[in-house]
Order: structure tokens, then sequence, then C-alpha cells
């Protein structure tokens, strides 16, 4: 069972400064669980599909609550409570936010269900996504972002009369390490900077089970831009629960995504070389992925299904190395 975030929570420092003990006050009785998911991370993670393209037959379930930083941009406003709906860097693209939730619902129609999202295009892990060793240290100004906008979502859900419960966080990022600016001693430690990602976040948010879901990144190799790239995907594999190696957490997984849709092939795509993005299928095809690939989580009742039970058969072979394009979105098969 995770905790409701009715305790103290130590919020982190500012450069060095201790911010104040928050205390916030605990649930009513009467108020009604809901389940948290948290995205984060850069581009593939704001979400770089676009909403023109999106199927006629994929239907957005709105009963799903969503709550984004004022970092990103969508139909509603944000740092408001809002019936799921698109929240990227442009009002005209989307992430993982639209099947993941639209999946979540489906699966689990008895529950209810909120999203919180902060993510930032372009941004590293290794100073950005800092979250330092302790909550005392130095943190990178969008970990700083995304506790403020999970603290500030959570107390948002508490006024609706509801008890939020974080469940799972995804995260999408990776790229910025591996990039030619980020130099190759940061692409080598991205297997230690993420497995300590995890346990701050689960410390900083008082969550310590906390599943830690994130996508494989970069597909094609593109060694001139990107040097670090297979270190980086390494260190993505050797922290996932299953490769027991010396850098895996309990309870985060990892997501094959090489085979999913790019925008290079996107409809009427203006990035035709662009083989770094996720297109709009394979972003509906990620968030469904999430869902279905995960490592159990259980839930307050033995009697009700994990969360994350449910292994995915392994994708069928991309043609030739290349990523497939999804004839059938996920919601229309």
């Amino acid at each position: 069972m995770f905790p409701y975030f009715h305790a103290l929570h130590v919020f982190s420092s500012f450069h060095g400064c201790f911010a104040p003990l928050t205390v916030f006050p605990a649930p009513p009785l009467h108020a009604d669980e809901i389940n948290v998911i948290l995205i984060g991370g850069q581009s593939n993670a704001t979400g770089q599909g676009y909403v023109n393209n999106i199927p006629p037959c994929f239907k957005t379930d709105k009963r799903i609550l969503l709550y984004y930083s004022g970092s990103l941009k969508g139909t509603g406003p944000a740092e408001q409570l809002v019936p799921l709906s698109p929240a990227s860097e442009s009002p005209d693209r989307f992430g993982v936010e639209l099947s993941l939730g639209t999946a979540l619902q489906k699966k689990f129609p008895q529950k209810k269900w909120a999203i919180i999202k902060h993510a930032r295009s372009g941004s590293n892990l290794f100073r950005q996504w800092n979250p330092g060793k302790t909550s005392q240290d130095k943190q990178g100004e969008e970990y700083v972002k995304l506790l403020r906008t999970v603290r500030n979502g959570m107390e948002a859900l508490k006024k609706q009369g509801h008890a939020p419960v974080l469940k799972a966080m995804v995260w999408q990022q990776g790229e910025g390490d591996a990039r030619d600016i980020a130099g190759i001693k940061n692409a080598l430690s991205y297997g230690a900077n993420l497995n300590n990602l995890i346990k701050r976040i689960r410390a900083d948010l008082e969550a310590p089970g906390l599943a830690f879901i994130y996508g494989s990144v970069l597909p094609v190799p593109a060694p001139a831009r990107f040097p670090g790239r297979e270190k980086v995907r390494q260190g993505q594999k050797d922290v996932a629960e299953e490769s027991r190696t010396s850098l895996s957490v309990n309870n985060a997984v990892y997501v094959p995504a090489d085979d999913l849709q790019l925008r290079s092939v996107d409809f009427r795509t203006p990035y035709p070389t662009d083989t770094v993005h996720l297109g709009t299928h394979g972003i509906l095809a990620l968030g469904t992925l999430c869902l279905r690939i995960g490592k159990a989580l259980e839930t307050k009742k033995t009697d009700t299904p994990a969360l994350f039970s449910s292994p995915l058969s392994p994708a069928p072979p991309a043609p030739s190395g290349k990523p497939i394009m999804f004839d059938i979105p996920p919601g229309c098969g």
C-alpha cells in the first residue's frame, strides 16, 4: 500500500537553503481514493504526437483528471485539474498521457485515476533533473519543478475531495545525456544517475514503492549527434529490476520502444528526417505499453488485479531494423 500524502513532507532545497516543512492535512474519511500516475522527462515525455493525426477511432477517456506544470501547454489551463487532454510544449501536440490514462481506466473501470505531468524538451538527467544525493543537496531545476508540480497537483486533488495515492511514474528521457554537448562522461554515468533519480523521487515524495516505468531512447544510431547513445541505452537496461545488475532498482521497468513509429514517418510530418522522436502512433502505443508491460503493482485489496501485471508479447521484428508503423493504433483494434 502506498502512503497518503498527509504526513510531513520535506521539500527540496534551492541552492542549498532548506525549504520550510509543509504539513499536508489528512484527507477526510469519506474522501474517494484516486490513483496518481506521474509523467516526466524530455521531448518524448512532453510528447511529439500531433493532435490532428490522432485516428478517429481513438477516444480519450475524460474521466481521468490531469494536472500539468506551467512549462507545458494544452487545451485546458496549466496548474489546474482538467479532464484528460493533450499537454505538451505546444497545444497541437500530445504525449503518453492520453493513451496511458485511457488504457488504465479501461483496465480498471472501478478505480479513479489522475495524471500529474512535468517535462522539458532538451533536458538532461545529469544536471537539470539531478535530484542530489539527499534532499539537502542542490537539485536541478526540472527536478525541483517536478516536486512542486506533484505537491500542487496532490493538493488540488484533495481540495476536490479525493484521497490521492501515488502509484507509478512514467519517465521518457536520455537523449540529452547522449548528446555530443553532454560529454561521454555523463553518458557513461546515465545508469548510476537514473538509479539515484528513482531512489530520490521515492524518498522525496515519501512513496517507497512507486513503480518507475521508462522506455528506451534513440532507436536509430546517430553517432555524430549522439555519441553516447549506446552508453545511455545500456544504462537504461542495467537499472531495470529484471536485469539484476548492481544498478538494478526494485520495481523499475524498462520498456523496449525501438519498434514504435517515429515522427519521420508521421502523416504529413514537417520533420521527415526526425528519427529521435516518436510520432503520433508511436506515442499512443508507448502509453499502452507502459500499462501492459510493467511489473506487478499491488492494489490495496488482494482480490483486485495488479496494475501492471500483464506481460506484453514481444513486438514483431522491424523490417531491415527500421521502426515499424502500427497499422491499428491503440484503442482502435
